[in-house]
Formats: C-alpha cells, structure tokens, sequence
C-alpha cells in the first residue's frame, strides 16, 4: 500500500500500525535508540504528519526526513 500526504511525497506502507507498534517495542527491548526513531518517524508519518512535523517530533533535519523516507521505501528496516 502506498500513502500519500504534502511535502511527504510517496511512503511505502510495509508494515500494518500494529506491526509498526511491535516492531517499535522489539527496538526498544534491544535498547535499538537510532532504530526507535527511524519507526517512530514512520509512525508519525503513517499518522498523518507532514515529512517536517514526523521530523520535528522525533528530533531530525528536513535532509533527514528525506533521506529517512526515501530509505523507508526501498528498504524495510
């Protein structure tokens, strides 16, 4: 499935919000920080946010935000 929402472009749903959720859990059990971010990006741009707002919720630059999308499409984490 394949969302869409401005200035976020294309994003690529692999994973259900539940599975989303779990996966966030599992990065946090193995004490994954950079990967906990990069979901909970995912997340808040499954949510609904704008590349810029997930971005701003989880700390990173709008050349992040990008880079983290477009890494998100090609590949599942």
């Amino acid at each position: 499935m394949v969302m869409k929402n401005n200035q976020r472009g294309l994003l690529v749903k692999h994973l259900s919000s539940d599975e989303l959720d779990r996966a966030i859990a599992d990065a946090q059990k193995a004490d994954e920080t950079h990967l906990v971010r990069r979901l909970c990006y995912v997340k808040n741009l499954y949510a609904g946010d704008t590349r810029e707002e997930a971005g701003d919720r989880v700390g990173i630059s709008p050349s992040t935000t990008r880079r983290w999308a477009q890494a998100w499409n090609e590949v599942l984490y």
